[in-house]
């Protein structure tokens, strides 16, 4: 007598992967995920406050030392937060600056630490920060033509930049350039770094420029420059004509 067969019952693991590609919950594929930025200007400031200026906001995201940006997005500086959609989970390095009317960066987060510019995605939430904006230092930068010389032709090896509050009284940085060193761009200047973030826009005032030879030895004498205030984050830029015996200048910003 032919015994009946018993019914095929998939085994636990089987029915596990059934049910799971029935369950659009069980994709393999995490979905990406998205961030909201809340900011604050200074001392809690509106961003029509007088002083403040700004009108837009731009966030930014990159990662690693090459510092391409991966993500950007912008909103409006009224609407005190920015959100970007869509960003793959990982860590980032987070930028965010506050722009002015005329699309000048005048507040930025780059004077808190850097541990503190860190914000990480993940799958399928939203995180949530509070970044602190403070104002953008002036841009400091100088350049110097040498006609038909040169720098070793005209006995300079470098040049002391030391830039000043208005009045000319309070030393706020001093900073030596290469004679030799490239301009940037067409237009050639050489950027005064300012890795403490001193050159307060508002206050900076002054600037006192000597041409040293390899000694140490002042060339000539000192070009001096004396201006209003250009304003948080806005470029102050100064130009030398330098000859065989010294460097001049119009005494005033370019």
């Amino acid at each position: 007598m032919k015994r009946p067969s018993l019914p095929q019952f998939p085994s636990l693991l089987s029915a596990a992967l059934m049910s799971c590609l029935a369950l659009v919950a069980c994709k393999n594929d995490a979905g990406p995920g998205s961030a909201s930025i809340e900011f604050i200007l200074g001392n809690d400031k509106a961003c029509t406050d007088m002083g403040v200026d700004v009108e837009m906001m731009r966030v930014v995201f990159t990662r690693g030392d090459s510092g391409e940006e991966l993500y950007e997005e912008y909103a409006s500086c009224a609407d005190g937060v920015v959100v970007i959609e869509d960003v793959e989970p990982n860590n980032y390095d987070l930028l965010v600056e506050g722009l002015d009317a005329a699309g000048v960066v005048t507040f930025d987060n780059l004077g808190t630490p850097a541990s503190e510019r860190k914000l990480e995605i993940f799958a399928d939430s939203q995180a949530e920060t509070t970044v602190e904006l403070t104002a953008r230092p002036a841009d400091l930068q100088v350049r110097w033509e040498l006609g038909f010389g040169n720098c070793m032709g005209y006995g300079i090896d470098r040049f002391n930049i030391r830039a000043f509050e208005t009045g000319g009284g309070t030393l706020l940085l001093e900073y030596e350039i290469d004679c030799e060193t490239i301009g940037e761009g067409a237009e050639g200047y050489r950027k005064v770094l300012d890795p403490d973030r001193v050159l307060n826009g508002t206050r900076l005032g002054e600037v006192g420029v000597e041409p040293l030879d390899a000694s140490g030895n002042l060339v000539g004498t000192q070009a001096t420059f004396v201006f209003d205030p250009v304003g948080s984050g806005y470029p102050a830029q100064l130009t030398l004509e330098c000859t065989d015996t010294g460097c001049t200048g119009t005494g005033m910003l370019d």
